[in-house]
């Protein structure tokens, strides 16, 4: 039933039935996606396994859906079902894109998440080897970056910034925790006591790579901090 040559680079229709084709197709398109999912989710980022397992899989269904629908008709373009993900799944990505407070945040995410469509379409149309390859291309491209940008910037240098704030019942600490989670911030912060109606803070950050630092403005830009320095 199978044959394990070198075809198998090509599109499977060629060589197994369409039952199974298809279901070849929707494992692979799982597989592919908790691929991705698992770095994103790993590097704590908004579109993590489950979604991109969804978006994988959804686009090799709609794929796999438009084959099956001109071989049935034997009429129509098999294409057409697929080319509605393209456009279909920018909506989903541009969603993930956010602009604060000047930045522009989720790039990544949105650019990930058009891609796993691609790879997903690539799968459902039966070209299981290709899928494969390009979501090791997405991967090493992810997990590369960050080891290009330290050989180009440098490593981190590491500084504190200070921040005088008024505590507002405890309110604006929360919203300072609030900001680091969001930009996921592991590094050192010192709350200290407060006196005289303000309280300080001490903040570690990386001032060698710019999507170390994006949280400062938004600190910064909080109403209750009163002043703000660095050493």
């Amino acid at each position: 039933m199978f044959d394990l040559s070198w075809r198998w680079f090509g599109d499977i229709h060629y060589l197994v039935s369409d039952q199974w084709a298809g279901v070849i197709s929707t494992i692979a398109a799982v597989i592919c996606g908790a691929l991705i999912g698992a770095e994103r989710q790993r590097a704590e980022k908004p579109a993590g396994m489950r979604t991109l397992i969804l978006i994988c899989l959804g686009s090799a269904i709609f794929t796999q859906a438009s084959i099956l629908i001109v071989g049935t008709a034997m009429i129509g373009d098999r294409g057409r079902i697929a080319a509605q993900v393209v456009s279909g799944i920018g909506f989903l990505g541009a969603g993930a894109i956010i602009r604060e407070r000047g930045l522009v945040i989720g790039v990544t995410t949105g650019a990930g998440i058009w891609a796993t469509a691609a790879v997903g379409v690539v799968l459902g149309s039966g070209h299981i080897a290709a899928g494969l390859f390009f979501t090791i291309l997405i991967l090493i491209t992810l997990t590369a970056a960050g080891a290009i940008d330290r050989f180009i910037m440098g490593p981190c240098r590491y500084e504190t910034l200070h921040l005088i704030f008024d505590p507002a019942d405890g309110k604006t600490r929360y919203k300072i925790r609030a900001i680091l989670d969001s930009h996921q911030h592991d590094l050192d912060v010192r709350f200290e006591e407060p006196a005289e109606g303000r309280q300080a803070v001490a903040i570690q950050f990386c001032s060698t790579h710019r999507d170390h630092r994006t949280f400062l403005s938004a600190l910064i830009g909080l109403p209750g901090v009163l002043h703000a320095s660095d050493d």
